[in-house]
């Protein structure tokens, strides 16, 4: 742990240096990261302003949904961005095998790519938003809620993450064609989160809760939080993350297994992936 967290500071003073080092380039740069994330969401807001809420939520609580799910994204852009976030590109790409030469474990070796200064903007355009939505709203909040929030936040990331995981397991078997499976399914629970599944017909309502869990990346929440959600909904979201990891955990050792038996052939004589 001493070696992981070391390593954390380390990733975050060489973000800090490249930030620091073209301040003006990095704040555009970090500008536009922000207005990408708003103008992402801004079409599910404008439209529940002209509408005065959507699905039983109104104006602000449909900002505060957009704002958890810009929390939730936006630190784990921020944290494992880069390939930690994304395993079936280290194993689609046969770095995996470059990981077990070396004298640390994968946990502590997965910590490449954070980008807690530059990347950022989308983590710190949901604190703003979440911030107007709390002043704004008709709904009073218990004093409990901060603690109830940051619980919230961890069980989506972890949905997230082994979700992620869950289906990298494929890139053990085939690699090529899976190699950017991870980054398909993140992505997706990232632009599907934006909808409030309030009004929607259950057809559509529970599958996004259960196949694909993009209503645990911010409208179960949401509603949990705003103290709307059913005695079973408030414990839904924490059930699911349990076994949505114990899934990843089982059929991602399973498919390792299967890889230290196989191996993987994407490099050519010359050193270059075919």
């Amino acid at each position: 742990m001493k070696r992981y967290f070391g390593l954390l500071g380390i990733y975050a003073r060489m973000d800090l240096a490249s930030l620091t080092r073209d301040g003006k380039f990095m704040a555009v740069v970090m500008a536009a990261d922000i207005i990408s994330n708003l103008s992402s969401i801004s079409g599910i807001f404008l439209l529940a302003w002209k509408l005065g809420g959507i699905g039983g939520m109104d104006r602000f609580e449909v900002l505060f949904m957009l704002a958890y799910g810009n929390i939730v994204m936006g630190f784990l852009n921020m944290m494992g961005g880069c390939n930690a976030l994304f395993p079936s590109r280290i194993i689609g790409r046969g770095q995996w095998e470059h990981m077990f030469i070396m004298p640390l474990p994968y946990i502590v070796q997965l910590t490449v790519g954070i980008f807690p200064f530059t990347g950022s903007g989308g983590f710190l355009s949901g604190i703003g938003m979440l911030w107007v939505a709390v002043c704004h709203m008709e709904t009073v909040l218990p004093w409990w809620w901060p603690g109830a929030l940051v619980l919230q936040l961890l069980i989506s990331m972890v949905v997230v993450v082994a979700f992620s995981y869950l289906f990298s397991s494929l890139a053990f078997y085939a690699p090529v064609q899976c190699e950017e499976i991870s980054g398909t399914v993140v992505y997706s629970l990232e632009h599907t989160r934006t909808f409030p599944l309030s009004g929607m017909p259950v057809y559509i309502r529970y599958p996004l809760l259960t196949i694909f869990p993009a209503g645990l990346m911010a409208w179960l929440p949401t509603r949990i939080l705003l103290g709307k959600a059913a005695t079973w909904e408030t414990f839904y979201p924490a059930v699911s993350a349990l076994l949505v990891s114990l899934a990843a955990a089982y059929f991602f050792r399973k498919g390792f297994r299967y890889y230290v038996k196989k191996g993987i052939n994407r490099y050519v004589p010359g050193g270059h992936r075919s």
